[in-house]
């Protein structure tokens, strides 16, 4: 799993973000006859990143290579049962040439080091894929720290439609493969069928 879907996904995202890196700039606005304004993008600053357990090296990465292209630095703390995939990845991050300082990875249980990190004065944006309810959690203790800002990526399972005019047997295989790929670590697989089905 990890060799065929997990290495390359982190590779294709770090090629992403790295041909994207030298792309982030300002806009200038005509504001009137005699004026323009300019845009000017900064890095944002201190990024809180809490991954789920599932695809740990593929979140790792999901998380990273964008703060890293917006030139942000990180924390990130990986979900409690998957601590030595984030921590390795940031090795190999340090190998590449990656700064002390720049990736931070802190494991812990959610209650204490997730909580802290959503809190944290000094971070200014926190990045968590997990429970809707834990989602929510994070978005209190990030308005009432410093209203950083905050990305969601919630629960739930996308839905697998299949009309009237699919082939059913192929239909039911992929919604099998959907629902159990993987060990259920997936989310995906919710089929809804057609009413002449």
């Amino acid at each position: 799993m990890c060799r065929n879907l997990e290495v390359p996904a982190a590779a294709n995202t770090l090629r992403y973000y790295a041909g994207a890196a030298d792309k982030i700039h300002g806009e200038v606005l005509k504001m009137s006859r005699d004026f323009h304004a300019y845009t000017l993008l900064e890095p944002l600053g201190v990024v809180g990143h809490i991954t789920p357990w599932n695809f740990p090296n593929t979140m790792f990465y999901i998380k990273v290579a964008p703060s890293l292209a917006a030139g942000c630095t990180m924390v990130l703390k990986p979900a409690e049962q998957t601590p030595l995939s984030a921590l390795f990845n940031a090795h190999l991050a340090k190998l590449a040439g990656i700064p002390d300082g720049v990736i931070n990875v802190v494991p812990g249980f959610g209650p204490t080091a997730g909580a802290a990190l959503s809190s944290h004065m000094d971070v200014d944006k926190v990045s968590f894929t997990g429970s809707t309810q834990t989602g929510r959690e994070i978005m209190q203790a990030a308005a009432k720290s410093n209203l950083k800002q905050v990305s969601l990526e919630l629960g739930g399972k996308s839905p697998l439609i299949i009309f009237d005019d699919a082939d059913i047997d192929k239909a039911a295989e992929l919604a099998l493969l959907g629902i159990l790929y993987n060990k259920v670590k997936l989310l995906s697989g919710n089929p809804f069928f057609s009413n002449s089905i």
